[in-house]
């Protein structure tokens, strides 16, 4: 009997650990392809209908990439004074969805979120939007219109700010 519960006992432990993570993500995280994958520029452009848009494409390994997140506090702050959305393209080929959800969530990284696709890379290479390095920062007017594929980092500060100024803001 003893050993019984001993099994058991242990057997809902292991069941504990390994369950599936239910992930609760901020009222302020969204996932743009929750619903539907996004396979064009277009598209993404029409889930933020009328809004500009701030592009952060960017993967879980590029270290330059994570150490721009430093600079998210103050760029969320001018975004969102200035009504632009931030779009955080993910370019992680083989990256498991837990783990996607780990480092958004570990990093704060609060805004408009889309993991880059095969179909969407292809529309992105035949607009000449997509550049092959990363981090890559991108500018879209509020009519969808791609403004700069070109834009300056968040650690721009300044240099950024006066960027979107002049580019979005009327």
């Amino acid at each position: 009997m003893k050993n019984k519960f001993l099994f058991f006992s242990i057997l809902i432990s292991l069941l504990s650990c390994t369950s599936n993570k239910k992930y609760e993500l901020a009222s302020d995280i969204y996932i743009l392809d929750k619903e539907k994958p996004i396979e064009s520029f277009q598209e993404l452009t029409n889930k933020l209908q009328g809004k500009a848009i701030y592009i952060d494409r960017w993967a879980t390994w590029c270290s330059p990439c994570v150490e721009e997140f430093k600079h998210n506090e103050a760029l969320h702050n001018f975004l969102h004074e200035n009504k632009i959305e931030i779009v955080y393209l993910n370019s992680d080929t083989d990256l498991e969805e837990e783990k996607w959800f780990d480092f958004i969530i570990d990093h704060k990284l609060t805004g408009n979120h889309l993991r880059l696709d095969s179909l969407l890379k292809a529309d992105l290479i035949d607009k000449g939007i997509f550049i092959p390095m990363i981090p890559q920062y991108m500018v879209v007017s509020e009519k969808g219109e791609v403004i700069t594929n070109k834009a300056f980092r968040p650690s721009s500060g300044k240099k950024l700010y006066e960027q979107l100024d002049s580019l979005l803001i009327k």
